[in-house]
């Protein structure tokens, strides 16, 4: 049996091109046009927050100068501390790669 196509895909945002510019995913584009939340509650960018129509993808559209720290608790139904606890984690990751040689293999 064969899947049927859906505008629901879990494809990489940064893999969407047409002609070499950046193109809004189907599933994207399809909530902003018909003002529905996504359906798709197994994509990695779906999010419980129905003010953004569930996406991840359409909040930061909608927020482009960027959320904060309470704001991201608020969508992702998690303490302002735990969102500075990951914010602080996820620092302290980029600070060892940019200090740390790329080694090849």
């Amino acid at each position: 049996m064969s899947k049927g196509l859906s505008i629901f895909t879990d494809v990489e945002p940064s893999a969407a091109r047409v002609d070499g510019m950046p193109h809004e995913r189907g599933c994207v584009a399809s909530c902003k046009s018909s003002d529905t939340s996504c359906p798709n509650s197994d994509c990695k960018h779906w999010i419980e927050y129905e003010d953004d129509l569930n996406c991840s993808l359409i909040a930061t559209d909608r927020n482009p100068s960027g959320l904060t720290l309470r704001e991201v608790g608020e969508r992702l139904h998690i303490s302002f501390v735990r969102v500075c606890q990951i914010e602080k984690g996820a620092l302290q990751k980029l600070k060892k790669r940019i200090e740390k040689p790329v080694s090849g293999k």
